[in-house]
């Protein structure tokens, strides 16, 4: 009797120990909360988490209505771009125009792709360029940078720099009236210096290109040559400006050498930038992608720097496409409305610099972490940052394509890192090129399909 008495002792102690650990605070040790571990989780609701709370008041919030899409303009299942600009200098239309006009323009229909690490290395971009130029024509990577440390990651392009030193916005020590579009600048070191760009099999439009550029400062006299398929020389000579040049190499083009001299004092008087490979029709992208950035960096680059970049290569769409490196697994709506702050003026200074070119606001992807129960999901902060992205888009009169919604919203980047073969890395953050050439083909149907309604417009009012 007394043995039995015992075990039902036992099994009460035990209960009562389990029902004390469930009830237990979050526990943390140096910042970090630790795993919690509830063996009595299965006899209790479920209780939403922080983030869990967080993502469903988010997606109760109302979004603004776009100005420039119709009910019957989208195709279910897409997820099509909403235009919130009244400005018929700079709304979406202008864009579609270029695009549908494109066989009597002089020169190509650009993008600026503006990003982080989530188009790091071209990925993404690749993808979308190669969609447009199959589509629209063009050929050619766009905008190199001098020199890259993804350099050889990237298979849009094959590039080799010699003898150049690089700078970023977001080292320690940096020049800020130095930095160029791509929010780098590169010094050339004493001998030889170049940039070798060469096309891919990658795409159907990387192999060859009609054309490459330069771009650089010198308040220096400096003779620049350019070396076509090993053979052919261009020979550039430069009276010292100290103002943005853009050189500029023709031929049938599958590789491209950019080279010159820097002696001791020379070297202390030259900027460089990048050089591009493009065709004289068709469409161009450039990816300028900086990974840990919130896009906030783009208010250091000086408006004189711009425009003098804008004058050499004016762009008729400008991508921003950020938000990874906003929020973090305890972000709430607080880092997501200061954030738009940043997003105004982002906005406001194209708006300024280019106030005919429309503005493309990309949402932030899905970021997913593992929270306290174990279990992989989006991270809280996500949906309050694509709500208040949305919101900035229809602030500031611009456009906006949902990517979080796009992609398959909650946990879709966990899903993608699951497949077989696998769309994304395991880190439930960043995109691998399969994955980059699933989203881009999304993006790509948007634009397309806004092209297709603008011109059924135009034959319907005509």
């Amino acid at each position: 009797m007394k043995y039995y008495k015992r075990t039902w002792i036992l099994c009460l102690m035990i209960v009562s120990a389990l029902m004390g650990l469930h009830f237990l605070p979050r526990v943390e040790v140096f910042g970090i909360e630790l795993r919690r571990v509830d063996l009595l989780s299965d006899l209790f609701p479920d209780t939403p988490d922080v983030s869990e709370k967080e993502m469903a008041e988010a997606m109760k919030q109302q979004r603004p209505h776009p100005a420039h899409r119709k009910a019957n303009d989208c195709p279910k299942g897409m997820v099509c771009i909403d235009d919130y600009s009244m400005d018929e200098r700079r709304n979406m239309d202008v864009f579609y125009r270029r695009l549908a006009e494109l066989n009597t323009r002089k020169r190509p229909v650009r993008i600026a792709y503006f990003g982080d690490s989530f188009i790091e290395g071209d990925i993404f971009t690749a993808d979308l360029r190669d969609l447009l130029q199959s589509r629209f024509g063009g050929a050619g990577v766009g905008f190199v940078d001098m020199a890259s440390q993804t350099a050889g990651f990237r298979q849009s392009v094959r590039a080799y720099s010699q003898n150049v030193e690089s700078h970023s916005v977001l080292d320690s020590i940096h020049r800020n009236q130095l930095l160029g579009i791509n929010c780098r600048y590169f010094f050339p070191q004493r001998g030889q210096v170049s940039l070798t760009l060469k096309g891919t099999a990658y795409g159907k439009n990387t192999q060859q290109v009609q054309k490459s550029q330069l771009f650089l400062k010198t308040n220096v006299p400096l003779q620049v040559t350019a070396e076509v398929n090993d053979g052919q020389l261009q020979t550039f000579r430069l009276s010292g400006e100290n103002k943005m040049q853009c050189l500029t190499a023709t031929g049938d083009i599958r590789q491209v050498k950019w080279s010159f001299y820097a002696d001791s004092l020379s070297r202390n008087h030259i900027t460089l930038y990048g050089a591009t490979m493009d065709n004289n029709s068709g469409v161009a992208v450039d990816n300028f992608s900086l990974r840990g950035s919130g896009g906030g960096v783009l208010l250091s680059i000086p408006d004189e720097n711009l425009r003098q970049f804008f004058a050499c290569r004016p762009y008729d769409l400008i991508v921003l496409h950020y938000g990874l490196n906003v929020v973090g697994p305890k972000s709430g709506k607080k880092v997501a409305d200061n954030y738009g702050h940043t997003l105004d003026r982002m906005i406001r200074k194209f708006q300024a610099l280019q106030p005919e070119t429309p503005i493309l606001l990309v949402s932030v992807s899905d970021r997913n972490t593992r929270n306290k129960d174990g279990e992989i999901t989006t991270i809280g902060g996500i949906r309050y940052l694509v709500n208040e992205q949305q919101e900035a888009a229809a602030r500031n009169g611009v456009a906006f394509w949902n990517l979080f919604e796009a992609m398959g919203g909650t946990a879709s980047i966990k899903r993608m890192a699951e497949q077989k073969p696998a769309l994304a890395n395991k880190d439930y953050t960043h995109l691998n090129f399969r994955g980059g050439k699933v989203l881009a083909e999304k993006l790509y149907e948007a634009l397309v399909n806004a092209v297709k309604n603008y011109t059924k417009q135009q034959q319907y009012e005509d």
